[in-house]
């Protein structure tokens, strides 16, 4: 492969991920209050404060997360992030955001993140996903009604 085949290859992706990058510069005030809530939720359930389930959750929330059989509601999300708290520790993560669409009182959110975790063991892994969140603002405030998505495949 000759050099100005790989140059142009390395520039159309750095072109790309710079142009990932302006669009989150570009967002509005509304769009970045959105970014704010999801970037909050995640620091939260990595610090093992699960009182943003009360906090920043819907009542009527319905999600599905990748592997699942079926859709979850509130109860199955109050469960299992108890079990999840108790039986591992997230040790970095990254939100990398794609797309924040808001209509009315309804924004739609794509990102892409990457996490290191480490189980009760000592266990550690990288993994790699993404979610489609949706929130809905109730009473002035952003909160999750639906999302779906999670870890990527492990390869």
């Amino acid at each position: 492969m000759s050099k100005r085949v790989v140059l142009t290859g390395l520039l159309a992706l750095a072109t790309g991920l710079l142009s990932l990058g302006a669009v989150a510069q570009n967002w509005n005030a509304e769009q970045q209050e959105v970014w704010n809530v999801e970037l909050q939720q995640w620091k939260m359930a990595a610090a093992e404060d699960l009182s943003w389930i009360d906090s920043m959750v819907h009542p009527n929330l319905s999600y599905w997360e990748t592997g699942l059989p079926m859709p979850q509601n509130l109860a199955s999300l109050n469960r299992w992030n108890r079990y999840s708290a108790a039986n591992g520790a997230t040790l970095e993560q990254e939100l990398m955001p794609i797309s924040i669409a808001i209509t009315g009182n309804v924004a739609v959110v794509n990102y892409y993140y990457q996490v290191a975790r480490e189980d009760n063991d000592k266990k550690r892994e990288m993994v790699t996903g993404r979610y489609m969140d949706v929130l809905m603002k109730d009473n002035g405030r952003w909160k999750f009604i639906a999302w779906a998505g999670g870890d990527d495949p492990k390869k």
